[in-house]
This record gives structure tokens, sequence and C-alpha cells, in this order.
């Protein structure tokens, strides 16, 4: 037996004892714009119920999970297709106690053989997940396509750094073009660690942009010599960015991937600076 009880109870209290960070911050300019702030819950590397508390805290409505990731600590199960309904329950009541949405998953395989692919998007169903991220095998995107479109779920293609299959924009597009459920997961920081512009990659392709892993970096230490900075303090000309979704008309997630030494307030000041700027982009 799965001890729901326990870990759902504690979540519950703790929306009501916990500060809670941005939970009162304006949104109003996101909404506008149908920009959805989410927490990517690989920055946590802690268990879904606990990203979840995290994201509560700083007032953030949405989660992407992560394949495989543990699911509380009174359940060592995997977020993942394979688990029960006991188990799916579980995680949407903690995730609704929370006022937070499971809209993504990601970076998740998603297999070649259709019996295999339609497991995968009706678990992802189940779960309410709105967009799948991934890096599919190319040969495999007319299925997931098809899929996509059935399943109502769109797939976004990530881009890990060189020499990983998707780093190249233009190789990405050249393959997703076509398929109308297939667009990018922009991750950001990784085009800037693969040497890439990353306003400019958007004003060519941001109509394309399903979602993104939100970055700021600055110089010295990381993956390439980069990490991770409060958003506006960095490299990446975030508000920039920003500037180039609202003009390319993008309505959908935009994830917190915060890979480098992070805690509650360098949470928060993302959040705070995502939510000023949407609600100076929506004023105008």
């Amino acid at each position: 037996m799965i001890r729901t009880s326990i870990w759902t109870s504690l979540i519950a209290l703790a929306v009501t004892s916990l500060p809670l960070g941005a939970a009162g911050a304006d949104s109003s300019g996101a909404d506008k714009l149908g920009w959805k702030l989410a927490l990517q819950s690989w920055t946590v590397h802690q268990t879904v119920a606990q990203s979840i508390d995290i994201a509560r805290q700083i007032g953030v409505r949405y989660i992407e999970i992560y394949p495989g990731q543990p699911l509380s600590p009174d359940d060592k199960g995997k977020f993942a297709p394979e688990m029960t309904a006991e188990q799916i329950r579980t995680v949407l009541a903690t995730a609704k106690s929370a006022g937070v949405e499971i809209i993504d998953c990601g970076v998740i395989g998603i297999p070649a053989k259709e019996a295999d692919a339609r497991k995968l998007f009706g678990w992802a169903k189940k779960m309410g997940i709105t967009t799948l991220v991934a890096e599919p095998d190319p040969k495999a995107l007319p299925l997931i396509d098809k899929l996509a479109g059935e399943y109502g779920i769109n797939v976004a293609i990530h881009d890990h750094p060189k020499p990983s299959r998707y780093w190249d924009p233009d190789y990405a597009y050249s393959v997703i073009k076509d398929f109308p459920h297939v667009g990018f997961c922009a991750d950001v920081g990784h085009w800037k660690r693969s040497g890439l512009d990353p306003v400019a990659i958007l004003k060519k392709y941001g109509a394309k942009v399903f979602s993104l892993h939100f970055k700021d970096l600055v110089a010295g230490g990381g993956s390439k010599g980069l990490h991770d900075a409060p958003w506006g303090t960095g490299e990446n000309h975030a508000a920039e960015m920003l500037c180039v979704l609202k003009e390319k008309g993008f309505k959908g997630p935009v994830a917190i991937e915060y890979e480098w030494k992070w805690d509650v307030p360098t949470l928060q000041a993302c959040v705070n600076f995502f939510y000023d700027q949407a609600n100076k982009l929506a004023a105008k």
C-alpha cells in the first residue's frame, strides 16, 4: 500500500503554513500573453512531491517533471508510464492541493514502435500533460506527429549542446517543419553553450517554438564553462528573448531549469523577473 495520506497531508499543511513567496505576484501580463511559467523539476533534484512544493513556494502554477523522478518521500516509484492508477491519483492530488498543474514532461524518450508510443501518450493524457519534451529518432517523427494530433499533446524537440542530435536549430527545423504537432523546446542555455545566439534563433524560428527551457548564463564553471544566473543578470539577453517571444506570438510553457547552486530566493528572482517583464510587454 502506498502511503498517500502522509505526504498529501503535509503538502496541504504547507499550503497554509509556509511563506507564499511570489504566490501573490502579478501574473496578469503572462496570462494575457499566454505564457505559462513552469518549474522544470530537474532543478530541484528531489522528488516529484517536493518539486511541486518548491513550485508552490515561488508562486509558479505549472511544472515540467523529468521522467524517472522519484514520486515522493513515501513512494519511491518513478514518474513514468509504468505508474499505477493509485500513483497517478496521488501525484495529481498532490499537485492540485498545491495549486500546481503538471503540464510538461521531459526530456523523455518516445518509442519508435506505435504500441509503445501509444502507451506513453496514453499515460501522458492521464497525467494532464500537454507537452512532451523529447529528442526522438527523426525517422519516428511521422508517427509521433500522428499520435500527438490524436492525443492532443504537443511534442517539443529539445536541444542538448554539441554533439547531440538536435543541437543545430537549422537541422532540427529541417526535420520538424512539416509536422504541425512537433516544434522546438528551445533550451536557450544549451544554444548558448553550442556557440549560438539564442535571440537570433528565436527571431528565425520562434513561430515553431512550443516550449522553452529558459536560462540566463554567466561564464565561470558549469557545463561548457557557463552556468545559470538569476534571469536578467547574465549574458543570454533574457529580456530581449522575451520580447522576441511576444513578437512571434508564442504561447506556452516557459520552464525554469536552473542547474547551478539553486535556492528558493534565486528561483524567486527568476520568477519576479519573468512576471515583471511579461507585465511590461503585455502593456505595450
